[in-house]
């Protein structure tokens, strides 16, 4: 006699497995992984950040920034996801679309000194110099070891 399946469980399974393929380099399995995943479970928001995190590693930042997004359509104040978006969006030259998500980061974790940072390079992109100086500044100041501040601000 068989038992009849849990499908988020299942899902969470290949969704291990496919965080596993990621740390392995392999990304590809991992998609293909973590497309199973969502297919028994459509609504886990930390699969599809995943499945986002490594389309991005392929350089596939329209697909990433798909699957970030719906993530955050299901888990609205998942910080990481606004960070790793906006980071897509910033390669893709979307610097203001950048800046929303890094900002939105901001708004939930306030002394992410990586979003300041990030947001600075995006509002230098988009030619706001003095923007782009007073967020390299609060990313010193929340840690003051980032040289790449100092060498931006400068």
């Amino acid at each position: 006699m068989s038992k009849k399946s849990n499908l988020p469980d299942a899902a969470k399974v290949y969704n291990n497995r496919g965080n596993a393929k990621f740390m392995e380099g392999n990304y590809r399995g991992a998609i293909a992984d973590y497309d199973r995943a969502i297919e028994l479970n459509p609504e886990d928001a930390d699969t599809y950040h995943d499945r986002g995190l490594a389309k991005y590693e392929l350089e596939d930042y329209d697909g990433a920034i798909a699957d970030y997004s719906r993530a955050i359509e299901l888990k609205p104040d998942y910080a990481d996801t606004y960070y790793y978006r906006g980071d897509a969006k910033w390669r893709l030259g979307d610097y203001k679309g950048a800046i929303e998500d890094y900002s939105r980061v901001i708004e939930l974790k306030p002394d992410n000194a990586d979003a300041y940072y990030y947001r600075g390079d995006a509002k230098w992109g988009l030619g706001d110099y003095k923007g782009a100086i007073e967020d390299y500044d609060r990313a010193i100041e929340l840690k003051p070891d980032n040289a790449d501040a100092y060498s931006n601000r400068g």
